[in-house]
């Protein structure tokens, strides 16, 4: 037996020729030579090789009787000498290294080498081999470039994730777009929103755990085991959307839903699921599962308007979220799917379906097993008596829609040209109470609507000559804030005697030692067609509430005390030019000689009129000045400095009257209003503080001194009996205050202005077209007082705001004077107690005796007047 070889030299013609490749282990082989076509066989043991037989050259034959001859197996004395030489082998070695040979007749594999030139060429001859190789090297060509897409297109998609990644943080950030803006009282809670899109804004602790464990159990069982993407839910989608040839089932997870709510593209495309794919991945690895969870529950879109489940919650139930039982809790898990198909006030039906099939899912996976069906049916009973066309900004919180519309123009003057509903997620601060600003609404269209009906208020054209300047600016101004608000102004609404505008009022409540507007209401009810704020922009004629003010100047000034006689008789003023001018009282009676307190008491015009000349016009400038109009530009806009102000001629804003009384109670000193003491945006950067801003453009200082702190004591005295008797009584008010009430010509305005150590209240009642009155019982007294009543003592009743009680006088000094001279009262005077001022006590001691003349002076005084 040779050594391997890869060739054997041929018995007939003595060249060499080619063994098969590889070189077989062991076997029987016929070979045919390469040259001379003749054959040998050889047998293989292990990779050596031995010729057992040389194959005699078979006789030449014809074509034809080749094609039918077949080869034949080698000789059996071949292989019967090969078996005797097997067995002898076999017998000579251990029975453990044996073989057992089974007595057959061998077998002889046929092998004929490729002639040269093929197997240089590597062609194979053979029309099989050669299809077999081209399946191959085709199936490689096809895979090699799949393979080579695939990881190009992997490449592309990685780096598009961390791409994406980078831009996480403002695809967040454009979540808070839209966002609504909360504006809070003093204590935290919500007073109003602002928003074009309602979404929540609520924690993951917010939200019950089986609320969210039945929202991942619906749409996203692997929510906390995925990275981004479910593919075991997709393959399962996949097929099950074949078997039924439509789509049946989705795939997406809570994190690609996210993705899609953050792109906002609904178009089904490839490239959108490219990219919802990407920021899915690049969600995954930016946030927590907790953030990603959260942020999906307070944007994800459930119909009507509400965005977010803490949205949903107020929507549908009127809860928040940890009031929910099961029940509901899987009814809004049932909307994010379809939110408008499986609306419960829409599509009640396709909604109960929706549900029947969450609850068989539910069974099958033994979960929640005690769901009440019933409980679903009433739900459904109860949500049919709503409109299907509601929306959540029909249910818009909003207590205080003037001072949303107040906060709404400081956003914009503080954001410039940015969209605040886009900008979104503001938090407004107020000093209101919302207590009180909830009562102030309902209360003032409740009380307009029966006075109304009950004649009390009218509408009576008072006026048919040309406009006034007083005229013309409240157009203006009415346009202006037509303008601002996209309302439509008619101007020929003002010449119509069928005018059909309502009544309206202007309610402003300040703590006087802050400044702090506690409540506000600009008119009668906020609409599209009435949001003009009376109470903060507009400015009418005040009455004789502004006495108040008048007599506190003369009596800080020194020029009258609280004991001052003042004669109340007709008078006359011929002015240049030929004016005239005779002040009337109301009702057209005169008393004759009056203490100050009566005056004020009974509003008499000929006594402040006399208080105006003592002061004088520089004295009235200067008071007018520190209370109204510190600065230069608006004193000159608006001040006149005749004796008609006295009776209230200048024109004031609620605002400002219920600010300047506070003086009173505050010994002498006025704070400047403000309502909004801080706004932060949606990162929580302060936008807003309260300090040096002057939020109502009054261009005043952030306090003033305007009268002394004696002063502000014997007026609170004084204003006392004036309050008692203005009519609050009527409001159903019994305590204690200090006020004034005021009415202009033709009781076109009625006023009242009280005020208390915790609250000064300012309350004005008309028409805005000054072109009407409001009929002979339009009276401060007997319109705007009662109001008043009935505001302060619903307040005291519900205890809202703390009551604090009038201080005993501490600057101001007590005496006993004549109630008849006002002088210090003497052995035979009526006396009366009357604050004086430290420095201007009594004018000496009343040494009449009174009890002989006062028949005489009373006779007197009825023939006069």
């Amino acid at each position: 037996m040779s050594e391997p070889s890869p060739k054997y030299l041929c018995p007939h013609c003595q060249k060499a020729s080619r063994l098969p490749e590889p070189i077989p282990k062991e076997g029987k082989f016929q070979l045919t030579c390469a040259h001379c076509k003749e054959k040998v066989i050889i047998n293989f043991s292990d990779y050596r090789f031995e010729i057992l037989k040389v194959v005699p050259k078979e006789p030449v034959v014809s074509d034809t009787a080749q094609s039918f001859q077949s080869f034949k197996i080698p000789t059996e004395s071949i292989g019967k000498s090969n078996s005797i030489k097997e067995k002898t082998d076999t017998k000579s070695k251990p029975f453990w290294e044996r073989k057992v040979v089974f007595e057959r007749e061998p077998e002889v594999r046929t092998f004929k080498p490729k002639p040269l030139k093929q197997r240089l060429s590597g062609v194979n001859s053979g029309r099989g081999k050669s299809q077999k190789f081209s399946y191959l090297k085709l199936t490689f060509t096809v895979t090699s470039i799949c393979l080579f897409l695939f990881i190009l297109g992997f490449s592309y998609f990685v780096a598009g994730v961390l791409a994406t990644k980078k831009e996480v943080p403002l695809y967040l950030e454009s979540l808070s777009k839209n966002i609504p803006t909360k504006i809070l009282d003093r204590n935290g809670q919500m007073v109003s929103e602002i928003f074009q899109k309602r979404t929540s804004t609520l924690r993951l602790q917010d939200y019950p755990e089986d609320m969210i464990s039945i929202l991942l159990n619906i749409e996203d069982q692997k929510f906390f085991f995925h990275g981004g993407i479910d593919y075991s839910a997709i393959l399962r989608a996949f097929f099950k959307n074949i078997v039924n040839l439509s789509y049946k089932q989705g795939a997406s997870t809570i994190t690609q839903q996210l993705a899609r709510i953050i792109l906002d593209d609904r178009r089904k495309s490839l490239n959108r699921k490219w990219r919802e794919a990407q920021l899915a991945f690049a969600l995954e690895s930016v946030l927590t599962k907790e953030q990603i969870l959260e942020t999906y529950m307070n944007h994800v879109y459930l119909g009507h308007g509400a965005f977010g489940f803490g949205e949903g919650v107020k929507f549908y139930f009127q809860k928040n979220p940890m009031e929910l039982n099961k029940e509901e809790m899987v009814l809004l898990a049932s909307l994010p799917s379809a939110p408008n198909k499986y609306s419960p006030l829409k599509n009640p039906e396709d909604s109960y379906t929706r549900v029947r099939a969450i609850l068989q899912m539910f069974r099958n996976r033994g979960i929640y097993p005690n769901l009440d069906r019933d409980k679903f049916v009433s739900f459904y009973h109860n949500l049919s008596t709503r409109s299907p066309n509601e929306t959540v900004f029909g249910s818009r919180q909003d207590i205080a829609p003037y001072v949303t519309e107040h906060v709404r123009g400081i956003l914009s003057s503080l954001e410039g040209d940015k969209n605040i509903y886009e900008s979104g997620g503001y938090t407004v601060e107020t000093t209101l109470d919302r207590g009180a600003q909830e009562l102030i609404g309902p209360m003032v269209r409740d009380y307009l609507n029966r006075n109304r009906k009950s004649g009390k208020i009218q509408k009576k054209r008072v006026r048919v000559k040309p406009e006034s300047p007083m005229d013309l600016a409240f157009r203006q101004k009415m346009e202006e804030v037509s303008i601002l608000n996209e309302m439509v102004w008619n101007p020929d609404s003002l010449e119509s005697e069928k005018d059909t505008s309502s009544v309206q009022a202007a309610i402003v409540g300040i703590q006087p030692n802050t400044g702090q507007v506690l409540f506000l209401h600009g008119g009668e009810e906020f609409n599209s067609q009435n949001q003009f704020n009376r109470a903060t922009q507009m400015r009418r004629q005040t009455g004789s509430s502004i006495k108040a003010v008048l007599y506190a100047s003369a009596i800080d000034a020194g020029v009258i005390q609280s004991g001052t006689r003042i004669l109340d008789a007709p008078l006359y003023y011929r002015g240049g030019g030929g004016k005239e001018w005779a002040p009337e009282n109301l009702g057209g009676s005169f008393d004759g000689e009056i203490s100050l307190r009566t005056a004020l008491v009974k509003s008499k015009n000929t006594a402040a009129v006399q208080v105006a000349e003592r002061l004088g016009s520089a004295g009235i400038e200067r008071y007018f000045t520190k209370y109204f109009f510190p600065n230069d530009a608006e004193k000159k806009n608006r001040y006149r400095g005749d004796l008609s102000l006295a009776l209230g001629t200048l024109e004031i804003s609620p605002l400002e009257m219920a600010s300047a009384f506070t003086g009173f109670v505050n010994q002498g000193t006025v704070k400047r209003p403000y309502l909004i003491q801080r706004i932060k945006n949606a990162k929580g950067v302060v936008l807003y503080e309260v300090g040096g801003t002057d939020e109502f453009k009054l261009k005043l200082p952030p306090e003033r001194q305007v009268i002394r702190p004696d002063t502000a004591e014997v007026m609170v005295s004084l204003l006392r009996d004036s309050g008692r008797a203005s009519g609050v009584r009527n409001g159903g008010y019994a305590g204690d205050l200090v006020g004034k009430t005021g009415t202009t010509n033709d009781y076109k305005d009625a006023w009242f202005v009280g005020v208390r150590p915790d609250l000064s209240l300012a309350i004005w009642i008309g028409y805005d077209n000054p072109k009407f009155g409001m009929g002979p019982s339009g009276l401060g007294g007997a319109v705007a007082a009662p109001l008043w009543g009935e505001i302060v003592s619903s307040i005291d009743k519900k205890n809202i705001i703390p009551k604090i009680q009038f201080s005993q006088p501490v600057y101001a000094k007590p005496y006993k004077i004549c109630s008849l001279t006002g002088k210090q009262a003497g052995v035979n005077c009526p006396v009366a107690n009357e604050l004086y001022l430290s420095d201007y006590p009594p004018e000496g001691i009343c040494t009449e005796d009174h009890k002989a003349t006062h028949s005489e002076n009373k006779d007197l005084m009825k023939g006069l007047y």
